[in-house]
């Protein structure tokens, strides 16, 4: 009996000894080229176990990384488990990568994996190049000026039953959570513009297509399946299907709303009229338009409001803190609106609330991490450091658009950042940065201007908590517990142009 402990005591000793091993082996990757990495590496999490473990939002984690490193590192190494990742800090190195060497860096790092049931990636999100190119020219003019204008009246209508939501709720609770009520909102732009089907959110919160949209939202599972995609990529191709959210509503309202529109040829400037010319025009073997490439694309326009949701909600927030900067974004508006009406040209000439919501995108990133994959093996240039074919490539914009170096008093809201004429830091890129950068930016900020408009030409905001968490389980930013605030109605004879209800 002795024996046999002995021999379980040394295999335990052997096998603690070759994970330790292992596990130096593989954590001293970046210490071994020469690149700085960071300190107090867990053995089986590495640096990413906040993250992980859900006790700390990933995106969020990843700016802790970024501060955690000497200040004038132009990038540092560190782990997500044992995978080896490189987390960039200098604007000009990330310039260099992002823009200048985009070829070798046109792919984020998650694309193309195995996601058979997936809305959300595989699309301009998450496709993977000669694919991505060729989408990204097909989609593009359905983002223009001119389809812009067209998708406002849309904008303006859902806005109508907002504020006419919020008189009602205030009559009972003036305290109403804002980040809740701008998702409610993108759920009815989704319906009618993605997907050609009117909605109201507001009106029937129980409704199918309601609980549906807000499960793409927040449910748990896109929650875990967003953050596996964006930092653990592998356990999707390990899981697969059952890891990723289930779109089956979305697409039976998709494919009613396609085959309705081809059977009475009518057209209503929306995006499934795009759709219906795609599925109908020239096909190109790189990207073909059919069945679930189709679905796909409406994917864009679900994550593209959820992060123009995000934006108005958190901006609204600072606005709400800030009751001067709150006032001065109003007669904003109010001028604006006074001068062109509520028009693409008003929402446009609406600058100092442009400025409100560049720098509430500034504090409160949308979609907080930006990364690339190398195709192949690439030298940094200045360097001799080598980013091996396949490593992964991280920016922080927590970490980046926070860090004193390129903005006084980060942590201040702050819009006369972006005064006019004031020359902006290369380290703001909250849409991304070159040829893959956001291309819903403008749509993205024509949506939150019409939230934050309509609901300032009516509404003074206050906040009802000082505290703001963010969700952990959320690669995107979002708030753990709502973003409650009081909501008093402007008196008629205080307001000094026609409000939205007039439309």
């Amino acid at each position: 009996m002795d024996s046999l402990y002995t021999v379980l005591a040394a295999s335990v000793v052997i096998i603690a000894a070759c994970v330790y091993v292992y596990c130096r082996r593989k954590l001293s990757y970046w210490t071994n080229r020469g690149v700085e990495q960071v300190h107090s590496t867990h053995w089986l999490f590495g640096d990413f176990k906040e993250g992980i473990l859900f006790r700390s939002a990933p995106g969020w984690h990843l700016g802790t990384l970024y501060r955690r490193a000497r200040r004038d590192a132009p990038f540092v190494g560190f782990y997500i488990f044992h995978k080896p990742c490189l987390l960039l800090r200098d604007p000009n190195v990330i310039k260099q990568i992002l823009v200048k060497d985009f070829e070798n860096f046109s792919d984020r790092n998650f694309a193309g994996r195995s996601q058979k049931d997936s809305i959300g990636m595989t699309n301009l999100f998450g496709i993977r190049n000669p694919a991505w190119r060729y989408l990204r020219q097909k989609i593009s003019p359905t983002l223009r000026k001119s389809k812009l204008k067209q998708m406002l009246p849309h904008m303006l209508k859902t806005g109508e039953s907002m504020v006419e939501y919020i008189k009602k709720e205030r009559l009972t609770e003036p305290v109403l959570d804002a980040q809740e009520l701008s998702y409610k909102y993108a759920t009815d732009l989704i319906g009618r513009v993605a997907l050609g089907t009117p909605t109201d959110s507001f009106k029937n919160p129980d409704a199918e297509f309601t609980q549906a949209v807000a499960e793409f939202f927040s449910g748990f599972k896109r929650m875990i399946a967003l953050v596996s995609v964006f930092f653990m990529p592998e356990l999707v191709d390990l899981v697969g299907t059952p890891l990723l959210f289930d779109s089956s509503f979305v697409r039976k309202v998709f494919w009613q709303a396609v085959e309705e529109r081809e059977r009475t040829g009518e057209e209503r400037g929306d995006f499934i009229d795009t759709i219906v010319q795609l599925k109908n025009g020239p096909q190109n073997p790189v990207y073909e338009f059919s069945r679930e490439n189709l679905v796909y694309q409406c994917g864009t326009f679900m994550s593209g409001f959820e992060s123009s949701a995000i934006t108005a909600s958190f901006t609204l927030m600072e606005l709400a803190r800030h009751p001067v900067i709150q006032q001065r974004a109003r007669e904003d508006i109010q001028q604006a609106v006074k001068e062109h009406g509520w028009t693409y040209e008003g929402l446009k000439a609406m600058k100092y609330l442009n400025q409100c919501v560049a720098e509430g995108v500034r504090l409160h990133p949308p979609v907080s991490t930006v990364d690339r994959s190398a195709k192949e093996d690439y030298k940094i240039p200045g360097t001799n450091i080598i980013i091996e074919k396949g490593t992964a490539v991280y920016v922080s914009l927590y970490g980046l658009q926070g860090d004193p170096k390129y903005f006084d008093n980060p942590d201040t809201y702050d819009p006369s950042r972006f005064d006019e004429g004031r020359p902006i830091p290369d380290a703001y890129i909250p849409f991304g940065a070159g040829p893959r950068m956001c291309v819903g930016l403008r749509a993205g900020q024509l949506h939150a201007k019409v939230v934050l408009s309509m609901i300032l030409s009516q509404f003074e905001v206050q906040p009802k908590s000082d505290q703001q968490e963010l969700d952990p389980r959320s690669a995107l930013t979002a708030a753990a517990h709502g973003l409650p605030m009081e909501f008093k109605r402007i008196e008629k004879e205080s307001i000094k142009t026609v409000g939205p209800g007039t439309l």
